[in-house]
């Protein structure tokens, strides 16, 4: 069959993310006003020693202006805008990099940088946000392909002439299943996927869009099986339709597409969470709360550039539009630095409240009745799944599919199946850069008697298995999630990014295959980046946040071992 043009794929990313904001806005703006984009105003006021000068810009240069407050706050009102603006500096690396805890910045690419850790082990982390992180909502299990049913074809937008009189999909002609009336722009899915009324040996590959990777989902030995596996899957786009799925088969067979899950840059884009309804808005006849008028505490007005300590200093402002948002710059460093107390934890903390601690950033709630704040998400402290194309990353069949394997090569026989009591080591390099975990699919083929294969990142062999077989001769897939860790050799080479795979009891051949990662942050998923973007020119910024955040992500305490 002949596709739809493909968009240029190195595009659709940028298109996402502009999706993706687009719907986390209208989720958070619905019935309200828009507020109009306002710049700095005035001329520059204010130099180091200077008094802050209210309703213009005022510039300290890379002077530090310190408020010492104590249990008091430094509280920011404005009732119809946003209360602080942070600009992004437009030199912010490296030197923000060395900063002390509590340092906020804006980098040139629009993200946060937030500086935990404790004094002298400070940790580099961003702020997680719907530009770039994911974010996994479960659905009610819906049915969005079923090849036996016509009322249940209906989601396939290509492909479905290629279909047998009874509906099975017919080798080497994929179908493309539109999930838009589900999603909006969706990442991926989770689901899974069952194969049914199968005329022979086969195998089927589900993917976002484009050309098929040599890759496979499920496998099955014989005509007459039912047999079903996790699906996790990339969407892909196709002419108009902005969130696919492609499956293809090696032999006839009937094909039922389960959904459970979506992974997107912002809940809102799930149109099946109660009818993709926004959130309500405030109540728009509700009068505006009169402020009090614009006041310094008890002491000398806040200076620039030197420390100040005026108890608790309140700015508000009732202006239209956020036109007297308080906009803090520094074009060559932080842009705000928030220094964490430990006598937070023994108060009440006012909602909105921001505070840093060795963790990372937190919003106060208000209440001391558990939590007396919520922790944001960063790359310090909590790590996101990113979908990549599906990647083969070990096939013991082949010398090309073995290319990985740091331990375990010599016990692989004539046929490329793995002896009993064997130790597989599979190194990800130039997939993943100290990422936490992997998604993906496990397949054993030409087994010799029945037997069991657990896949795991860190520490001693668990008492777990991850795929089971019964007899010789078998052909069986599962899907897989796991940590990564790191390996060290007898000869002492340390490998980040492994992942261990220990035969028992059966030899069998063993197929591993990549289709999502549990990282920090989407830059250290370098699968589907080449190097060559990675290192362009204009992005020192973004290599340095590369480093940081894999220097961050590195730790000595995760190797992989097979001792019980």
């Amino acid at each position: 069959m002949t596709h739809e043009p493909q968009p240029d794929h190195d595009h659709v990313p940028e298109r996402r993310r502009l999706l993706r904001r687009a719907a986390a806005v209208a989720a958070t703006t619905t019935g309200a006003g828009v507020a109009a984009t306002v710049g700095l105003p005035g001329t520059a006021r204010a130099a180091p020693g200077d008094h802050l000068t209210m309703g213009t810009t005022n510039d300290a240069g890379p002077a530090t202006t310190t408020l010492s407050l104590g249990y008091a706050g430094f509280t920011l009102r404005n009732t119809t805008g946003a209360p602080l603006r942070l600009v992004p500096g437009e030199q912010v690396y490296p030197q923000v990099l060395d900063a002390p805890t509590g340092t906020i910045a804006v980098d040139p690419l629009g993200d946060v940088f937030v500086q935990t850790g404790w004094p002298g082990d400070e940790v580099n982390s961003w702020l997680w946000t719907s530009e770039w992180a994911t974010t996994s909502v479960p659905v009610r299990p819906t049915r969005v392909l079923d090849s036996r049913d016509p009322d249940l074809r209906r989601t396939i937008v290509a492909g479905a002439s290629t279909l047998d009189p009874t509906g099975r999909l017919t080798p080497g002609n994929p179908i493309v299943l539109s999930l838009d009336h589900l999603v909006r722009d969706g990442y991926a899915l989770k689901g899974n996927v069952t194969v049914v009324g199968m005329a022979g040996p086969g195998f089927l590959t589900a993917w976002g869009s484009g050309a098929r990777p040599t890759v496979s989902t499920v496998n099955w030995s014989a005509a007459g099986q039912i047999l079903s596996n996790f699906l996790f899957a990339e969407l892909g786009t196709l002419g108009g339709y902005r969130s696919v799925l492609t499956v293809q088969v090696s032999a006839p067979t009937h094909v039922i597409v389960d959904l459970t899950s979506l992974l997107v840059g912002h809940p809102s884009q799930v149109v099946t969470v109660g009818g993709g309804a926004a959130p309500a808005s405030a109540d728009p006849a509700e009068p505006p709360v009169d402020p009090a008028p614009a006041v310094a505490a008890p002491g000398e007005p806040v200076v620039l550039g030197q420390r100040n300590s005026p108890g608790v200093t309140t700015v508000t402002s009732a202006a239209p539009d956020g036109a007297a948002t308080l906009a803090l710059r520094n074009p060559t460093g932080a842009t705000l630095e928030l220094t964490h107390s430990d006598l937070h934890v023994a108060s009440d903390l006012a909602v909105g409240t921001l505070s840093v601690d060795a963790v990372g950033l937190t919003v106060g709630n208000g209440t001391s009745v558990g939590p007396v704040s919520d922790m944001a998400f960063s790359t310090s402290n909590a790590t996101m799944l990113v979908p990549v194309a599906p990647t083969r990353l070990l096939d013991t069949r082949s010398a090309a599919g073995r290319a990985r394997l740091l331990e375990g090569v010599g016990r692989i026989d004539a046929r490329g199946r793995v002896l009993a009591g064997t130790l597989l080591i599979v190194h990800l390099r130039d997939i993943v850069e100290y990422g936490d975990g992997m998604l993906g699919n496990i397949t054993v083929a030409d087994t010799t008697q029945g037997g069991f294969a657990t896949v795991w990142g860190t520490g001693s062999l668990p008492t777990a298995s991850t795929i089971n077989w019964w007899t010789a001769g078998q052909l069986l897939s599962n899907g897989v999630i796991t940590q990564l860790g790191g390996y060290e050799t007898v000869g002492g080479d340390y490998y980040p990014d492994v992942v261990g795979i220990y035969l028992q009891k059966s030899a069998a051949a063993v197929i591993l295959d990549a289709t999502g990662l549990l990282v920090r942050h989407p830059d250290s998923a370098v699968v589907d980046t080449p190097t060559s973007t990675r290192t362009a020119a204009g992005s020192a910024g973004r290599r340095a946040r590369a480093r940081a955040i894999r220097r961050a992500a590195e730790r000595g305490d995760r190797a992989v071992r097979a001792d019980a």
